[in-house]
């Protein structure tokens, strides 16, 4: 067998080595996240909306923050979160959110409605725990997404 040849076969398996235990082989690591936009209101569901009741769990968790008779939801969404990539999720035709995760474990998430940045938030999220974010509406109305973590 020819030197050269060898120290290129060599070279090429330690390379591949390398990669693998460096973990350069592998794909970018993604966080599977979901998020929820909610209707918050003091009146009736509206017989002409396919609107869904939120979970019990988070029903009980927003009736102990905010005052609103009925919570449904409008839209859920699951998406993929790559470590240096934000996410852009359009919730609805006129709100969006965009999520960044700035370390293991941590989240910045920006709420738009109407193309107008409504709050930023920068938050721990562990699996099971979700992030609450919202504004006004008309009519004693309110909106609000939930993004959550789910178990594994």
């Amino acid at each position: 067998m020819n030197t050269r040849y060898f120290l290129l076969s060599i070279l090429g398996f330690a390379s591949l080595v390398v990669a693998a235990r460096s973990g350069l082989s592998a794909g970018p690591a993604e966080t599977r996240l979901a998020a929820e936009l909610i209707w918050g209101t003091n009146g009736d569901k509206p017989s002409d909306k396919e609107l869904k009741p939120i979970s019990a769990d988070l029903d009980k968790r927003l009736r102990r923050i905010f005052k609103w008779k009925s919570y449904w939801v409008i839209e859920r969404k699951e998406f993929g979160l790559a470590e240096s990539k934000p996410a852009k999720i359009e919730m609805s035709r006129e709100c969006r959110i965009e999520v960044t995760r700035t370390n293991a474990d941590e989240f910045e998430i920006q709420l738009f409605g109407k193309g107008q940045l409504v709050v930023k938030k920068r938050q721990r999220i562990v699996a099971g725990e979700t992030v609450v974010l919202g504004g006004d509406d008309k009519n004693d109305n309110a909106w609000f997404v939930v993004v959550a973590l789910p178990r594994k």
